[in-house]
């Protein structure tokens, strides 16, 4: 006999409609056709016990069942439903599954007024803020994000076909990077309203389904009808944040594009001998990757959604924040290299970002490659390749270099291999002795070489000189010689 007697959100297919349902409805909007502005229905965000999210839909039609009676937060039993899986082609999701459900005229809808098991408040699937870029071009989903108020919001109002309008704008930053945030209108105006309570500093705000819109090459997250803000949540990221502001290791790293040219560069003897000036600057270092660590695992199995490696307990893949379990997770890449120049060595973790860019293949490839791994314990040869190769890598100094003394460091880029005219090692070096050459002949110079001694030698033969009188001119009227840019190249290794 099953210990829970309802279903998972995980467990829903479309071969059935008896499925019985305890979940709490997290967000509620009404849809709207954008060009008729015709009503079709109510969407619900729907949450179970195992933080299981799915997207549910009530037709315009069955709604008059249904007013007043949906309240957003509250827990009910819904069962007799049906499940349908997308198309492909659906777009700004706010659940990332590929099946939603469909009220009917059998289903069954009614609060839950018994003490069962606990369901979270709020259920998000958070990216972090750098995902915002890599995703601009994927209509598909919403996203959710969580950040630090950054600066002040400030509202802008103006008329847009004769219209009255505005928008509330403010960036937000999570320690790593900054992303842009425009709300428009009501949900704006209802955003500096909330900011206006006494609300704890610094400031922490989860967005929750959020559309990216890029204006003027600017991307931003907007609202959209499914967006919820939280203010100060009490969700775990919220307080994890929290945590990490209060230890001081919640940082904000600018790494701005620079031009190589004006990161400084340094020996690997002078970056262990850095100052705090240089805590979270990028800085360069050219060194030859004398091997990579294959005594450790050369991926990792990692939650996506709380980007942390996740454990095997119980020969089951489980992320240890949000306790989430995954039959197959996701993998990324886990290098560390030991890099020399001819003043020491260092250790250099490879990003997943880097290696993929630089050898063109995600871990999936490479695992899917029986030459590559053979029967799993194999070293991939593409990784390999690397190796006994010198690069210009970029670094990122942190705190724990400075000042904990950590000699571990993280590249943020790596250039594509030099031409090596050396093998840079740190090993002494030893002197050579030259013994003197032994002269039987005390002559101070040599013969000339027609009158050479040696009979071995052939006599060289003398070059006839040509003797040709060129005109003499005077060029003039040169214009402004053209300067040709040569393109940069990027080579896969």
């Amino acid at each position: 006999m099953s210990f829970n007697k309802y279903d998972t959100v995980e467990d829903l297919n479309d071969s059935k409609h008896d499925w019985l349902l305890r979940v709490r409805a997290q967000a509620i909007w009404k849809g709207i056709t954008k060009e008729t502005k015709e009503f079709r229905g109510y969407n619900v965000i729907f949450v179970d016990d195992c933080n299981g999210r799915i997207h549910g839909f009530i037709a315009a039609a069955l709604c008059v069942k249904y007013e007043g009676y949906l309240i957003e937060g509250q827990i009910y039993k819904l069962n007799d439903f049906s499940v349908k899986y997308y198309n492909g082609d659906e777009t700004s999701r706010s659940v990332r599954t590929d099946k939603h459900i469909y009220f009917t005229n059998e289903t069954k809808f009614m609060k839950d007024e018994e003490d069962g098991m606990k369901i979270e408040q709020q259920s998000f699937d958070l990216f972090c803020l750098e995902d915002v870029q890599n995703t601009k071009n994927d209509n598909r989903y919403l996203i959710d994000v969580v950040g630090v108020l950054d600066g002040t919001p400030t509202k802008i109002a103006y008329k847009k076909d004769g219209v009255e309008k505005s928008n509330v704008k403010f960036m937000l930053h999570d320690g790593r990077c900054y992303a842009n945030v425009t709300f428009f209108n009501e949900f704006g105006d209802s955003f500096l309203k909330a900011m206006k309570e006494d609300v704890e500093h610094p400031v922490i705000i989860i967005i929750a389904s959020a559309k990216i819109n890029e204006w003027n090459d600017e991307v931003s997250l907007t609202n959209y009808p499914a967006t919820r803000f939280y203010i100060n949540s009490s969700h775990h990221s919220v307080k994890e944040i929290r945590s990490r502001i209060a230890d001081n290791s919640f940082y904000v790293t600018k790494l701005e594009d620079q031009d190589d040219k004006d990161i400084p560069a340094f020996t690997v003897k002078d970056l262990f001998n850095l100052t705090e000036d240089y805590i979270e600057k990028i800085v360069q270092c050219k060194v030859i990757v004398k091997k990579f660590d294959k005594k450790v695992k050369w991926y990792t199995n990692f939650c996506a959604k709380c980007d942390i490696d996740i454990e095997l307990i119980e020969k089951k893949y489980q992320c240890r924040e949000c306790r989430k379990i995954y039959p197959y997770p996701d993998k990324r890449y886990q290098l560390t290299s030991l890099c020399s120049d001819n003043t020491g060595t260092v250790p250099i973790i490879w990003t997943d970002e880097e290696v993929i860019r630089l050898c063109g293949k995600t871990v999936y490839d490479i695992i899917a490659d029986d030459e590559e791994v053979e029967d799993g314990d194999k070293f991939p040869t593409t990784l390999q390749e690397f190796e006994k190769k010198e690069y210009n890598i970029t670094l990122i100094v942190t705190e724990e270099n400075v000042k904990e003394g950590s000699k571990v460091y993280t590249a943020t880029k790596i250039a594509a291999p030099n031409e090596m005219s050396g093998n840079h090692s740190p090993t002494q070096k030893k002197n050579t002795e030259v013994k003197a050459t032994e002269i039987s002949n005390l002559t101070m110079s040599s013969p000339p070489t027609g009158n050479s001694t040696t009979e071995k030698v052939r006599v060289r033969k003398r070059p006839d000189v040509i003797q040709c009188k060129l005109q003499e001119t005077t060029v003039t009227n040169v214009g402004k010689l053209k300067c040709l840019k040569t393109e940069s190249v990027s080579y896969f290794v």
